[in-house]
C-alpha cells in the first residue's frame, strides 16, 4: 500500500495568522499578587526579561482582557512568534494544518503549499 502524500501547509514561517485576532496567550504567564510560590502555567526556566516583559504589558489584566489584535510575542514585521521556545500551551496545541489552522489560512488568502 502506498501511503499518502501529507498535504501542506509545510511550516508556520511567514504565516502567523492564528497569532493575530485572539488576543495574547502569553497573559496566562503574568504574575498574580494571589499566587503563593511557584506560578501555576508560566515554564520554570522563562527568562526574568520575559517575565518583566508580560507583567508591564498586562498590568494587572488577565486572559480575556488584553488587547486582541495580536499576541505580545507575534512579530508581525517576519510573521512569527518572537520567543517560539516559550509559547504558552495554547500555542503548542495549535496543529499545523489542522482544521483551524486551514481555515485560517484560506480565509486569508494565504497559500497552503
Amino acid at each position: 500500500m502506498t501511503p499518502l502524500p501529507v498535504l501542506g501547509p509545510e511550516s508556520c514561517a511567514g504565516c502567523g495568522h492564528c497569532c493575530e485576532g485572539i488576543g495574547s496567550p502569553v497573559a496566562v504567564y503574568a504574575s498574580r499578587r494571589n499566587y503563593g510560590g511557584d506560578h501555576p502555567f508560566r515554564p520554570t526556566d522563562l527568562p526574568a526579561e520575559l517575565i518583566a516583559e508580560i507583567d508591564d504589558h498586562f498590568a494587572g489584566l488577565v486572559r480575556g482582557q488584553e488587547p486582541q489584535e495580536r499576541c505580545l510575542w507575534f512579530d508581525p514585521a517576519l510573521r512569527q512568534c518572537r520567543h517560539y521556545d516559550y509559547r504558552p500551551p495554547l500555542c503548542r496545541e495549535y496543529e499545523l494544518g489542522g482544521r483551524a489552522c486551514l481555515s485560517l489560512r484560506k480565509e486569508r488568502g494565504v497559500a497552503i503549499t
